[in-house]
């Protein structure tokens, strides 16, 4: 059988809720993007045979953008053997199980990176469109918002995987904060307010934003090309 592509959920097939934070890495070597999960692998534990850090998807939410690599017989210092379940970007292994529908998925170290992909790899030419910023729908984008408010003026400050992060004038709980971000938002797309609306965090720092209409790529090129030229 052909080998082929899977994008794995485990747990909940959705976004996390306001207090679980969404974690995104991407391939040290290519810069493309591997897993989304809600575990924060710099305080998962190790495995002590390899290192390998220990994502438990029966507890965590975990995406991969891998594809099933078959099976390697891996002989350990201790003379004992182990099968392993890989898991591939391209070649490259990066992760792998010990069972083959086994809940723990170990990460190989030093195989992702947690790095902004809005500045792209090394050697790279145009960022991808980071996952902060995605297709919920056949004409809808939602971009994932972490707002400082009370500030001097509305403006971008980062553009990362995990989120847009811009600055309001109003108190986040003011009842024309909303207003005035969609009004911002709206100016740097170049849409009508219609367009737009806050799916979730309406008095929270942890925004989501629908926009209908634009695609992705246009969202992230108008809101980079917003951020470069507003850069201090």
């Amino acid at each position: 059988m052909p080998k082929r592509t899977t994008l794995t959920y485990s747990s909940e097939d959705a976004l996390a809720d306001n207090e679980q934070q969404l974690h995104v890495y991407y391939c040290k070597y290519s810069g493309r993007h591997v897993l989304t999960t809600t575990c924060d692998l710099r305080r998962a534990p190790k495995r002590r045979t390899d290192g390998a850090s220990v994502l438990d998807t029966g507890k965590y939410m975990c995406k991969m953008n891998t594809r099933e690599a078959g099976t390697k017989i891996i002989k350990r210092h201790n003379g004992t053997y182990e099968k392993q379940y890989r898991q591939n970007l391209g070649k490259l292994v990066v992760a792998y199980r010990s069972e083959p529908d086994g809940k723990l998925l170990y990460i190989l170290p030093n195989a992702l990176t947690a790095d902004s992909m809005a500045e792209g790899p090394q050697g790279a030419g145009k960022a991808p469109v980071p996952p902060c910023i995605m297709a919920i729908g056949n004409d809808t984008t939602q971009i994932s918002l972490d707002i400082d408010d009370r500030a001097d003026k509305a403006e971008i400050m980062k553009i990362s995987a995990d989120n847009v992060r811009l600055s309001i004038i109003h108190g986040v709980s003011h009842e024309d904060a909303n207003e005035e971000l969609l009004e911002f938002v709206r100016g740097i797309l170049g849409v009508r307010l219609s367009q737009l609306s806050v799916m979730r965090g309406e008095s929270t720092r942890h925004k989501l934003v629908l926009v209908k209409a634009v695609a992705p790529a246009t969202a992230f090129d108008k809101l980079q090309a917003h951020f470069e030229k507003h850069r201090k």
